[in-house]
């Protein structure tokens, strides 16, 4: 059996400080045009608790622009997870780690948590995160919605011009300096706190149905023209 080499703690550390403060200044010269402009006031600029689900292709750039709200954020137990943690906690918000694949319990009870005891808290996750299917929806943040009761918000993000990761599972965009960058909300979901498994499950391809949906939506707005 091969033996994997784990990332020191320290470089660890180099790599997400360098990066926090470069995608700042990087970030800060884009052009934000946000469709969905009462979902953003009500619950993200309001005191409204809230959700997120999205897409893991634009994910570094929602933790950024919502850094300020000191979201919770899922993040896998994995050595890349490492370094998306460290970015995000570096930029104030806070992770919970875990996934589907590995100590997701831990990570929903978290967040739960979070909810009942935070009174305008703001959580989310990757919907097809941590390593896909990608645009594939999995079941987590409606199952937290669920048993919170806490609406549940699908946001996605474009960026034209952007550098894609085409050979990233996810093909994760950082939008270019100066770049337009479309944030789109869709309609809040309020999640029925009882749900038998065929319901739970027509309720996840909805989810995935609508967030491909308006990612196609935010790329025609951008004219972010590659592959998705």
């Amino acid at each position: 059996m091969a033996v994997t080499k784990k990332r020191p703690i320290l470089l660890t550390r180099l790599i997400t400080g360098l990066a926090t403060r470069l995608f700042h200044i990087w970030f800060s010269t884009c052009r934000v045009n946000i469709i969905g402009q009462e979902v953003h006031r009500r619950y993200f600029l309001g005191n409204e608790k809230a959700v997120g689900a999205t897409w893991h292709k634009g994910a570094i750039f929602l933790v950024w622009f919502f850094r300020k709200l000191r979201p919770m954020v899922m993040v896998s137990k994995s050595e890349d997870g490492d370094l998306i943690a460290g970015f995000a906690e570096r930029l104030g918000a806070i992770p919970a780690r875990g996934s589907s694949s590995r100590g997701g319990r831990d990570a929903l009870k978290k967040m739960l948590d979070y909810l009942k005891k935070t009174p305008d808290a703001k959580v989310a996750t990757v919907m097809d995160g941590p390593r896909g299917p990608r645009l594939v929806a999995k079941k987590g943040m409606i199952l937290l919605a669920m048993f919170s009761g806490v609406p549940l918000i699908p946001v996605v993000v474009s960026a034209n011009p952007a550098i894609t990761f085409t050979k990233a599972w996810d093909r994760t965009i950082i939008p270019l300096p100066f770049s337009k960058v479309t944030i789109l909300y869709g309609k809040p979901w309020s999640v029925p706190r009882r749900m038998s498994e065929d319901q739970l499950e027509d309720f996840r391809f909805e989810v995935e149905t609508t967030l491909n949906r308006m990612l196609a939506e935010a790329d025609r707005d951008t004219g972010y023209a590659i592959d998705v």
